[in-house]
């Protein structure tokens, strides 16, 4: 049995860290990039006609509160929201419809031609089709949820960077949520790390960008492409048709950019960004992430393959290690207990592979402290402090929501494996606004 649990614990160890070495040469990468520079145009650029497409399926809770607030916070007269509501949805229904009649240049309903709930991707897709079918449509569209605190200044970002490119998304951090959940503080954890370094270096070597579903502008030449396409500008029947998007975008010729941009250029705080809270409970946080790692490990692999530069190729591995990876850390914590109280002795192995087996140990034990290390840095970044406890407290919590979401999607992938192809209904969380909506910036 000591032989078995030991080549298992060789095994996870050696996995680990092929999996740092990954996120050590994204580290050192991130390191060496200009992270804050402004585009040339930003602020000379005129706002054109932009549409802030929110999908909605049962948010007349907070779907009003959204719409006033972000509309007081951009006083930008051309940029307009539309609101995606089903006929039978009858209170987000009722709210659209008098949000557009308060305030009747700045709000328009869209009302799906199907009943509810169908998926986000198809709401999103028939209001593409009906704004875009009139003989003018606006320039770029960005997509929004019901809960967003839209940045102003992104739209700024959104029109300095359409000059040259047509599929552009801004960071998407989560608001400080370390009074309201542990859980949902997880998000603020892991979206600064992401945000403000990997997603950076696909950026900077010219990878595909994902969608976060938020924060994504779309320009009038990318989604008439679409639309002429294949009728759609979204692919059908996803549970991530987002991040699917982002890969499409440039397989088809168009040039994806990642906007990274602070108002404090050498400190990289005050970024421009669209922010958000997350769910706050470990049920929610759970069904949230089942569907991200689904969609992007499983449902996107299918659906897209692994075509692509290298770089793609790259960051698609990247992307879908998670489906193995996420169950590592949890197993080698295990073993060390094991190891701790002697229930597994490593002079049970060869004398050559003790040695190997203890330095793949102590790099597993040293990737821990720079991952911490990095953790921490990007939440000073965003947040402006060094959470050195909060994000020791939060780490385990996120682990075991990340182990827990891909055992689900395994467990969906091999159980209903017919789920990647067949209609997908809509998978949302509840959604909630900050009490200091109009002034929160973290």
């Amino acid at each position: 049995m000591d032989v078995v649990l030991l080549c298992l614990m060789f095994t996870v160890s050696i996995l680990i860290n092929v999996s740092v070495l990954d996120d050590a040469f994204i580290d050192i990468l991130a390191f060496g990039i200009e992270r804050y520079s402004f585009p040339r145009t930003l602020g000379s650029v005129a706002i054109p006609w932009t549409a802030v497409f929110v999908a909605n399926w049962d948010e007349q809770n907070v779907l009003g509160r959204m719409i006033e607030g972000n509309l007081t916070r951009i006083p930008i007269p051309s940029v307009t929201f539309y609101l995606g509501v089903y006929p039978n949805d009858i209170g987000t229904r009722d709210v659209a419809l008098a949000l557009a009649e308060k305030y009747p240049d700045r709000v328009h309903v869209i009302i799906n031609t199907l009943p509810g709930p169908t998926s986000k991707g198809q709401m999103l897709n028939e209001m593409f089709l009906q704004v875009f079918s009139a003989p003018d449509a606006p320039e770029m569209v960005v997509l929004h949820d019901s809960e967003d605190v839209i940045d102003p200044r992104t739209f700024d970002v959104y029109a300095a960077y359409a000059t040259q490119y047509d599929f552009i998304q801004v960071p998407v951090f989560s608001l400080n949520a370390t009074h309201r959940s542990k859980v949902g503080a997880t998000y603020m954890d892991e979206l600064a790390e992401r945000h403000t370094r990997e997603m950076v270096v696909r950026d900077a070597v010219g990878a595909t960008i994902p969608s976060a579903g938020v924060g994504t502008c779309l320009t009038k030449r990318l989604i008439s492409y679409f639309v002429r396409k294949r009728g759609n500008v979204l692919m059908t029947g996803c549970v991530t048709e987002d991040y699917i998007l982002g890969v499409e975008a440039k397989r088809a010729g168009f040039r994806p950019a990642f906007a990274l941009v602070s108002a404090d250029e050498k400190k990289g705080l005050d970024f421009i960004a669209t922010r958000e809270f997350f769910p706050k409970s470990l049920t929610a946080a759970i069904k949230l992430k089942t569907r991200w790692v689904y969609g992007i490990n499983f449902e996107a692999m299918h659906k897209l393959g692994w075509r692509g530069d290298a770089w793609d190729i790259y960051f698609f591995a990247h992307d879908r290690k998670g489906m193995i990876t996420n169950f590592l850390p949890p197993m080698s914590f295990a073993m060390l207990i094991l190891l701790v109280l002697n229930v597994i002795d490593p002079p049970l192995m060869p004398g050559d592979l003790e040695q190997i087996f203890e330095v793949s140990v102590s790099l597993n034990l040293l990737s821990v402290v720079v991952r911490y290390v990095v953790r921490v840095g990007a939440g000073r970044q965003v947040y402006g402090v060094f959470d050195l406890i909060g994000v020791a407290v939060r780490w385990p919590i996120t682990l075991y929501i990340n182990m827990i979401a891909v055992y689900r999607a395994w467990k969906t992938y091999v159980g209903e494996s017919k789920f990647a192809t067949r209609p997908v209904v809509w998978s949302k969380t509840a959604h909630e606004l900050p009490d200091d909506f109009m002034t929160v910036t973290r």
